[in-house]
């Protein structure tokens, strides 16, 4: 049995939907999977789906002769592309299917754990022999939801490959980063960081910052690419929040926090930073049980929180964050999976 991964082409923003696309390819092709490419959308508008949908054809077209017969492919869910013009390789991958190609989903998204309904989600995950999934929460909602799959992998946190890493030599405990779209439906929470007490520092990295308020305590740093981004930041801890409110993480933004393990925790740690979560988001446990940050309620708790930390818990926690960003660097979680692929066909 043949491997072969879906990569797409020209993939780049300052923001880290395209990494881990990227770095899922490059770890798949250096565990021995052939690269198969395909266009994904680029602009928006009537003419860019127009041309989509016909480099979609096409493209399709080529992936399910090339994956034949009794081989094996993992396709990056869902496609870089509008989801109306996806359903357009759904036929291709049914084709593969009857031909007994095995299919395998790596799911970076789900937009029905956001409310959204797009039929390709559906179609796509029925044809799934095996699915790649985040963590046990999502792992149980596709089962909640009825699907069939002969496996189903936990993938952890997603790599974060990053070449030439060098570590900040010195960390602030009482800076926080922020990085991401910053857009204000998804990070509504900035405009009143105000309301958290104590002598701390945001510092802002990415795309759509609005600023409503002037806030001495927040400083926007500008836009990098994901390769430039941990080279940049040397504040003590990375931020994973989403939603309206410095209170609870709410909205669609914020619910989604209950199901997925969020990119930009993977940049953190690989960034040498722990990690402050919500509580109630998917990877809380795990961040808890490894001692790689702090989990809260509210960001208000944050100030206590790091008052009372010790320089000695500080450091505690940077050498676990040590250890987990040079896995996330070396795509561990991803060849973990591969192995559980080629073990289950022995």
């Amino acid at each position: 049995m043949k491997n072969f991964c879906v990569i797409e082409k020209n993939s780049r923003e300052n923001h880290a939907g395209s990494k881990a696309r990227n770095d899922v390819a490059e770890i798949l092709e250096s565990c021995g999977y052939t690269p198969v490419c395909v266009h994904h959308s680029e602009e928006k508008g009537t003419l860019d789906k127009l041309k989509m949908s016909v480099l979609t054809l096409s493209d399709w077209n080529h992936v399910s002769k090339v994956a034949d017969s009794n081989n094996r492919i993992i396709i990056q869910y869902p496609l870089a592309m509008y989801p109306k013009v996806s359903q357009l390789a759904v036929p291709f991958v049914r084709k593969m299917k009857k031909k007994n190609t095995r299919i395998i989903l790596l799911i970076h998204d789900l937009e029905s754990l956001r409310g959204l309904t797009f039929a390709s989600e559906k179609e796509f995950l029925e044809l799934a022999d095996e699915v790649i999934v985040h963590n046990e929460k999502m792992k149980q909602y596709l089962l909640e939801k009825g699907y069939s799959f002969q496996r189903i992998h936990i993938l952890g946190l997603f790599d974060y490959r990053i070449t030439g890493f060098q570590p900040a030599s010195e960390r602030n405990r009482y800076e926080i980063a922020i990085a991401g779209n910053l857009k204000a439906e998804k990070c509504g929470f900035l405009k009143d960081l105000k309301q958290v007490q104590g002598n701390l520092e945001y510092h802002l990295y990415g795309p759509n910052y609005q600023e409503t308020e002037k806030n001495p305590q927040v400083i926007y740093e500008g836009q990098y690419t994901p390769e430039q981004l941990p080279s940049v930041m040397k504040e003590g801890w990375g931020l994973v929040w989403d939603g309206g409110s410095v209170h609870e993480c709410q909205g669609a933004f914020g619910g989604y926090l209950k199901f997925n393990n969020p990119h930009k925790a993977s940049l953190y740690l690989a960034s040498g930073m722990p990690v402050i979560v919500w509580e109630q988001a998917a990877i809380a446990p795990w961040i808890r049980e490894q001692k790689l940050g702090l989990t809260v309620k509210s960001l208000e708790e944050i100030p206590e929180l790091i008052n009372r930390m010790t320089e000695e818990e500080y450091k505690e926690m940077l050498q676990n964050v040590k250890k987990t960003g040079e896995h996330l660097r070396e795509g561990s979680s991803l060849k973990k999976i591969t192995d559980e692929i080629e073990s289950n066909e022995q």
